[in-house]
């Protein structure tokens, strides 16, 4: 049973590495360090997670593509009965990694192709090329077909406006769910005029949905706010060190103190809306996917 919500769904960060450089994503404004999960964290952080039965997802700062034990890591949590998703860019697909990467059997993959139009996509992320990120895609759909739950989302920018209903519609004819999420400001470390603007819901309210619905744990098995805490000015605890009901317990502090992290302050990110679970969270797999894919969805 699941600490109340402080651990029913975590973003494990495998790395915080990534060998492209888009727009969206401020990794300039990186000051912790930078590295790769080690197997003694992970079996530590894993050990306590799967503990909770948690909703484990690899996303991060990060490509979790890029680690060698990726495959092997997501084989070990499902053979302990647990649920774990991965978030990829297509930059790091080819065709024996899709292959892996579905043998392996993740619960379900979200893949981040951040717009249809190519000059669009070549404008965010001007090291990747967008044919070949196509052609990558359209490749891991086909493997995925039956085998494993694919989910494709894109971002909409000051440049792309008005292009969900038509990205939606495309990958839905390919029998594959989407949709876009609206850029924002990664705690305000995002800056990026023409592309981005700051916007204005959630500055001012002194809750995250983001914050209480989602735990976040670095690739040295720290726990922080969120991922767009850059630089580990909001660490919690350590999931290697402590007991999951004492960093349970100092998320709820957090949450009663109104969210005190500076970072906060400048956040525009789309999950500050949701409303604050009441009760507990449900016990069922099947209830808290459900839960978590409408929340998300609605509030994004």
């Amino acid at each position: 049973m699941p600490s109340d919500w402080a651990f029913v769904s975590v973003d494990m960060e495998l790395t915080n590495r990534c060998s492209t450089d888009c727009l969206m994503c401020p990794r300039e404004a990186i000051t912790r360090p930078e590295g790769l999960m080690s197997e003694c964290v992970f079996k530590a952080v894993s050990e306590k997670l799967i503990g909770e039965g948690s909703l484990i997802t690899f996303s991060g700062m990060g490509d979790p593509l890029s680690h060698p034990n990726v495959f092997e890591w997501i084989c070990y949590i499902r053979e302990k009965g647990v649920d774990v998703g991965i978030v990829i860019n297509p930059a790091s697909l080819n065709r024996e990694i899709s292959q892996r990467l579905v043998k392996s059997s993740p619960n379900s993959i979200t893949l981040s192709f951040p717009s249809l139009r190519k000059s669009v996509f070549e404008k965010l992320c001007p090291e990747v090329s967008y044919d070949d990120a196509f052609k990558r895609t359209l490749e891991l759909i086909d493997l995925a077909r039956g085998n494993v739950g694919l989910r494709v989302t894109g971002i909409i920018t000051g440049i792309n406006t008005g292009e969900q209903e038509e990205y939606v519609s495309f990958w839905k004819e390919r029998g594959v769910g989407s949709g876009m999420t609206v850029c924002h400001g990664r705690g305000g470390n995002l800056r990026v005029p023409g592309v981005y603007e700051l916007q204005s819901f959630g500055l001012e309210s002194g809750i995250c949905g983001l914050f209480q619905f989602h735990t976040f744990v670095t690739w040295e098995g720290e726990v922080l706010a969120c991922c767009h805490d850059l630089t580990g000015a909001t660490r919690i605890g350590s999931l290697v060190n402590d007991d999951v009901l004492i960093i349970a317990e100092r998320k709820r502090k957090v949450i009663k103190d109104s969210m005190p992290f500076p970072v906060c302050g400048q956040c525009d990110e789309p999950l500050r809306q949701c409303q604050a679970p009441q009760g507990l969270p449900p016990e069922g797999r099947k209830e808290r996917n459900k839960f978590f894919s409408i929340t998300t969805v609605s509030c994004r």
